[in-house]
């Protein structure tokens, strides 16, 4: 691999120890791919961060890069954890369970990461964040977080590879990652795509739904071409977080999003999805019973998305399910400034929770564990992983389900 001037100096350990192990890392990890040289980039956001997720191994490694004095070179966002950071045990009554160890070892990740200069952001959707506002197409960044990955290449047309939140941590120390991949325009053209003919423009679940088709049939490294009509922002992100969540595509290119646009005629070949198929698919994931618990952000909610559901359960009752939302503090305060009204509303219905999600607290599957309902697939995904019982509902219809 070739290495400049300055990347030869980091690697003898002239830019300190932190710095040589972050850049070696990087280095072998392209040269493993085949990667010819290293590309600066402008952001990094960490993923797996949640002490449920690395534990005491990866909170020593986080504290041993601080006592090596690993510094960001980067301005660094970083993914939720495993509960909200101003008070750890607020889902309690939802079936997550955070004891002390739990919060003792959360709070040392987050206290390791913020010495080395990140910023305790706590969100999957740093697109969203002012941090990333500066970001323009064609800026190479290093991103976990798989439904962010997709976010970015596909709508923001920033250029990352789909990284594990160590990688992306070392890229971050170094201000590099490998050139190769999706930061290579030869890996971003589409040669096959997926066309649906759709009555009408598809919600966030039936986006969701369509993007766990694509992701499971699609095979290759360029990403794939996807045609069909989406509702709105929600129905975009859904949609790319199911494709993140079901397979390991880091983008597609949806007609009408991703710049440039291509020449459908140039494609290779083009599979039709059945819109019956796509129905049927919902109906199956659609649930007949009452939940114990609605559960909306995943991907963490805008203000607008807690808006919709707010303006479904102004008029009504006190809810017969619990209502969980879980969002980063931008959107949160966002949300009180900008929707007071519909804030209020929530505030008395519904749990809002900051810097965590349902997927990465410590919330199990086991006799007596609650029936989840919740307008993501990603969410469904891990969830039903976890031997949780989870339906699919859009937000529109979610009022009708707590009531019933």
């Amino acid at each position: 691999m070739y290495l400049t001037r300055i990347e030869e100096r980091i690697l003898s350990g002239e830019y300190g120890e932190a710095k040589q192990l972050a850049l070696k890392t990087i280095v072998k990890v392209g040269e493993a791919l085949g990667a010819e040289r290293l590309i600066p980039i402008k952001h990094a956001h960490v993923s797996g961060i949640s002490y449920g997720t690395i534990g005491d191994h990866g909170l020593a490694l986080l504290e041993d890069l601080v006592e090596k004095g690993a510094q960001v070179s980067v301005p660094t966002t970083v993914n939720p954890i495993g509960f909200d950071s101003e008070d750890p045990y607020l889902l309690s009554t939802v079936g997550v369970r955070v004891d002390e160890g739990f919060v003792r070892g959360q709070l040392r990740i987050i206290k390791a990461l913020k010495a080395m200069g990140a910023k305790a952001t706590l969100t999957c959707t740093p697109y969203y964040l002012p941090d990333t506002r500066s970001l323009s197409p064609g800026d190479h960044v290093s991103w976990g977080e798989s439904s962010a990955i997709l976010y970015g290449n596909t709508v923001i047309g920033v250029r990352t590879n789909r990284e594990g939140g160590p990688l992306a941590l070392m890229s971050a120390i170094a201000g590099r990652t490998y050139y190769w991949g999706l930061h290579l325009d030869e890996y971003r053209t589409p040669r096959v795509g997926f066309k649906l003919e759709s009555p009408e423009p598809l919600d966030e679940v039936m986006a969701g739904l369509l993007g766990k088709i694509v992701s499971e049939r699609y095979v290759g490294l360029r990403p794939p071409y996807v045609k069909a009509r989406l509702r709105d922002e929600l129905a975009v992100k859904e949609m790319l977080a199911a494709i993140g969540a079901a397979g390991s595509l880091a983008m597609i290119h949806l007609e009408g999003v991703t710049k440039p646009p291509i020449d459908e005629g140039r494609l290779e070949s083009v599979e039709e999805v059945d819109w019956r198929e796509l129905r049927d698919l919902y109906e199956e994931h659609r649930p007949s019973w009452r939940p114990d618990i609605v559960f909306l952000g995943c991907p963490h909610s805008r203000a607008e998305d807690l808006a919709r559901l707010a303006k479904q359960l102004a008029d009504k009752p006190a809810p017969r399910s619990k209502i969980v939302v879980t969002m980063s503090r931008y959107e949160y305060s966002r949300f009180r400034r900008e929707y007071p009204d519909y804030y209020n509303v929530l505030e008395k219905k519904a749990v809002v929770v900051r810097d965590t999600c349902l997927i990465v607290a410590p919330l199990r599957g086991e006799n007596g564990s609650p029936k989840i309902v919740t307008n993501s697939y990603k969410a469904y995904f891990y969830l039903s992983r976890k031997g949780l019982q989870v339906g699919l509902s859009t937000i529109e219809d979610m009022a009708q389900l707590i009531y019933q």
